[in-house]
């Protein structure tokens, strides 16, 4: 039997009339218009694909290399905030605890209940220069040797800078197995990071924070980031690691290639206070910001939809727009079911007109 939502459709940053029908935990079909008969779910607000993460440290508390019950947690509280897809991010650790999380979040990615959808490895191979709160002992070259879990086949992301020897290699070996490259962390001139971008990398990682400036006579990754139209780039839009202005930017040179992430921390969806991530400890304060010991930021303490309207706000985006940079060009940009296409997992967020949550769909099942 078929269950029919109809409302109004975040899709391709418009919000036409539409329906989407779902049976068996996927997408049947949809389309705009009138559905086909009378629908079991009339929505007066939004409804949108499920959110997608690329770039989760942790959340509700824990990190994401904390276990089975710290993972349970992270999961229930991305679903209630609409995220039905998340990668959760290994932030450069030591090789033993980055093998026994990779084990963890493999078995977790099997299991159809979870929103855990592969990993993204921020780092080993980041610029010393460039480390933002990562461990400056624990970064390293390509050309030094690849860790064995990098050939994990739950790994769907990996973060590099691109001026680091071996990097252009390792890049063309990891989009020949499938695995989507992100440019970050990284002094990298503009010719270095085009060089990254022939050899397969299609994103950029938290555009302008971890990287070398934007300047008139050496633009650099920032730069390219704002001009190359093979480049998807991503934004933390939680009014603390980019100025309200430079978002605007941002959103008027990339435009559609451009999407929401969080980084966020243990301390997102938590109380503020102090937390540790990768070893490192961090302190959630009041002004909304994470930060180390000695100042530097360390992620965020926003969740996706959080981020969703704090770019509708601070910038021109329609809140359509918004959610498509949360949902549709993410989840393209890594090779993952993004639209309520047939065939593609049953995952909606019905939102109101503010793009508040009301309710989640994750695999056909509506949370309670």
């Amino acid at each position: 039997m078929s269950y029919i939502v109809a409302g109004r459709l975040a899709l391709h940053g418009e919000l036409p009339d539409g329906w989407v029908e779902l049976e068996g935990g996927r997408v049947a079909n949809s389309a705009t218009g009138q559905p086909p008969r009378p629908p079991d779910l009339r929505h007066d607000g939004i409804i949108a694909p499920g959110f997608c993460d690329l770039q989760v440290n942790g959340a509700a508390g824990h990190e994401v290399t904390d276990g089975p019950e710290a993972l349970d947690a992270i999961d229930r509280l991305l679903l209630s905030r609409g995220v039905t897809s998340y990668l959760p991010t290994l932030v450069s650790l030591d090789c033993a605890t980055a093998e026994r999380a990779m084990d963890e979040l493999a078995e977790r990615m099997a299991d159809p209940a979870s929103p855990v959808a592969g990993v993204h490895l921020e780092g080993p191979f980041l610029s010393p220069a460039h480390a933002g709160m990562h461990r400056r002992d624990r970064l390293r070259s390509p050309d030094g040797g690849i860790p064995a879990y990098f050939g994990a086949p739950a790994v769907r992301l990996v973060t590099l800078a691109p001026e680091l020897p071996g990097a252009f290699e390792l890049i063309a070996e990891l989009c020949a197995r499938g695995v989507a490259v992100a440019l970050g962390h990284s002094g990298a001139s503009a010719a270095q990071a085009e060089r990254a971008v022939e050899a397969g990398a299609r994103l950029v990682t938290h555009v302008f924070n971890a990287m070398g400036p934007l300047h008139h006579r050496a633009p650099g990754l920032a730069g390219l980031a704002l001009t190359e139209d093979r480049l998807a780039v991503g934004v933390i839009a939680d009014g603390v690691h980019l100025d309200p202005l430079v978002l605007g930017l941002i959103r008027r040179a990339a435009g559609s290639r451009t999407f929401l992430t969080t980084d966020s921390t243990p301390a997102a969806g938590a109380p503020p206070g102090r937390y540790s991530m990768a070893g490192v400890a961090i302190e959630a304060n009041e002004d909304g910001s994470a930060r180390t010991a000695d100042g530097r930021l360390a992620g965020s303490v926003i969740t996706l939809d959080q981020a969703v309207r704090g770019w509708a706000a601070m910038t021109e985006a329609t809140l359509a727009e918004a959610i498509a940079a949360a949902s549709e060009i993410p989840t393209a940009a890594v090779g993952l079911p993004g639209v309520p296409a047939p065939g593609s997992p049953a995952d909606l967020v019905l939102l109101d007109e503010t793009g508040e949550v009301e309710r989640v769909m994750h695999g056909g099942h509506w949370l309670e």
